[in-house]
C-alpha cells in the first residue's frame, strides 16, 4: 500500500542520514516532522497562492503610498487604494496571505529533502553539513511560495523546484572551499576543464588559455583570474613544517607556519615610537607643503586616517572619500592629483625620505 511504501522510504532515509557524515542530528528529527505534514492538492494549491498574492499586494500598495506621499498612509487612504471597506478586512487578507503561504511551504518541504538527499546520496562528505543546504533551500521555497502566480498555469512544485535546486546547488559550492569564490567562477571553471580535455582530444596538445578562452567567449585574463582562483588552496598556521633536504638528521623538531611567518606588530617599543615620530613629522611637512583640504584628502586617502563608511577596512575608495569630505567625486580626485603632483615637483630631501621608509 502506499503507507508501507512511505513508511520504507523514511526508513531508508533515515538509516542514510545515520550513515552520512554531512548529516547532523537536528536533521533527523527535522526529515521526520516533515512527513508528518500533509500534502495539497492542485486546487488547494491555486487557493493558497491567490491568498498568497493578494497578502503581497496589499502590502506592496502600502509601501507604492508611503513613497508617494513621502509618508505613512491613513487607514482612509490604504483602504481606498486597496478597494476593502476597513482595515479589519485588510488584517483579515494579511493574516490568510501569510497562513496560505506558510502552509504552502510546508507542505512542500519534501520537495527540498528530495533535493539535499541526492547531494548525500552521491557521497557528500564531512566537509559538507546538509542541515544548512536544507536551511537554504528552504529559504528559496518561502521566496519561490511568494512569487508564485497561479493564474499563470504552473505547477507550484515546477515553479519552486528552480529556486530549491539553485540555492542547495549554491550553498554547496560555497561549502566546498574554506574562502568562498563567486559561483560564477566555478561554473567558468567547470566548463573550463570540459572544454580543456575536449580540445586536447581533438588537437593532440594541450590547449593555451587564450585558446580556451576563445572557445567559451573568455578573454585570456578572465580565465587566468579563473584558474587562480580556483587553484588556490588554505594552509593551517598550526601545520608542522619538517626540513626535507635534511631527513637523516638527528634533530626531529618540527617548526609550524605560526612561528615561521612573521608578524606584521612585532617589533620593539623603538620600532614603535619610530614610527609614531616619522608619522607626526610627515604629516607636519604634509601642512608645510599643502592646504589643510589637501592635508586632509592625502590623509584619509592613504590610511592615515580612518574612513567611516569605507566598509572593506583598508584604503577607501574615491566615492567614500567625497561622501566622507562632502565633496564631488571629481572634484575630490583632481584635488588629490594635484597634491601628489606637487609634492614630487618640489622634491625636497624629507619627503624622499618619508616616501621611502612608509
Amino acid at each position: 500500500t502506499e503507507q508501507a511504501r512511505s513508511t520504507r522510504r523514511q526508513r531508508n532515509g533515515e538509516s542514510m542520514y545515520k550513515n552520512s557524515a554531512s548529516v547532523p542530528d537536528s536533521m533527523v528529527q527535522f526529515a521526520d516532522e516533515i512527513h508528518q505534514q500533509d500534502r495539497i492538492s492542485r486546487a488547494q494549491e491555486i487557493e493558497l497562492g491567490e491568498k498568497t498574492q493578494e497578502a503581497i499586494r496589499l502590502q506592496r500598495l502600502y509601501n507604492t503610498l508611503t513613497s508617494r506621499l513621502d509618508r505613512e498612509p491613513t487607514d482612509e487612504e490604504w483602504c481606498a487604494e486597496a478597494g476593502k471597506i476597513n482595515m479589519e478586512a485588510i488584517r483579515q487578507t494579511i493574516e490568510e496571505g501569510l497562513e496560505a503561504k506558510n502552509q504552502l511551504v510546508t507542505s512542500n518541504l519534501r520537495m527540498v529533502q528530495s533535493v539535499v538527499n541526492t547531494y548525500i546520496r552521491n557521497g557528500l562528505t564531512a566537509q559538507y553539513n546538509a542541515g544548512d543546504m536544507m536551511q537554504e533551500g528552504i529559504i528559496a521555497l518561502i521566496r519561490a511560495a511568494e512569487k508564485f502566480e497561479p493564474d499563470r498555469g504552473w505547477k507550484f512544485s515546477t515553479y519552486a523546484m528552480y529556486w530549491v535546486r539553485a540555492s542547495v546547488k549554491r550553498s554547496q559550492i560555497y561549502q566546498s572551499r574554506v574562502i568562498t569564490v563567486p559561483q560564477r567562477l566555478h561554473e567558468n571553471h567547470k566548463r573550463l576543464l570540459k572544454v580543456e580535455r575536449e580540445m586536447e582530444a581533438d588537437l593532440g596538445r594541450k590547449p593555451s588559455r587564450i585558446e580556451l578562452g576563445a572557445e567559451i567567449g573568455l578573454s585570456k585574463l578572465q580565465v587566468d583570474r579563473c584558474f587562480a582562483a580556483m587553484e588556490q588552496r588554505c594552509q593551517s598556521l598550526d601545520q608542522k613544517l619538517s626540513n626535507s633536504k635534511r631527513p637523516m638528521s638527528g634533530d626531529t623538531s618540527k617548526d609550524t607556519l605560526m612561528e615561521i611567518i612573521g608578524s606584521k606588530t612585532e617589533g620593539n617599543d623603538f620600532d614603535s615610537l619610530n614610527r609614531i615620530f616619522l608619522r607626526e613629522d610627515l604629516i607636519e611637512t604634509l601642512h608645510r607643503h599643502l592646504d589643510p583640504a589637501e592635508v586632509e584628502l592625502l590623509l584619509l586617502r592613504y590610511g592615515f586616517k580612518e574612513v567611516a563608511s569605507s566598509k572593506l577596512g583598508g584604503q577607501p575608495t574615491i566615492a567614500e572619500l567625497s561622501r566622507t569630505v562632502g565633496l564631488k567625486p571629481d572634484k575630490v580626485r583632481r584635488m588629490i592629483n594635484r597634491s601628489l603632483k606637487h609634492l614630487k615637483s618640489i622634491g625636497a630631501e624629507e619627503w624622499l625620505v618619508f616616501e621611502s621608509e612608509l
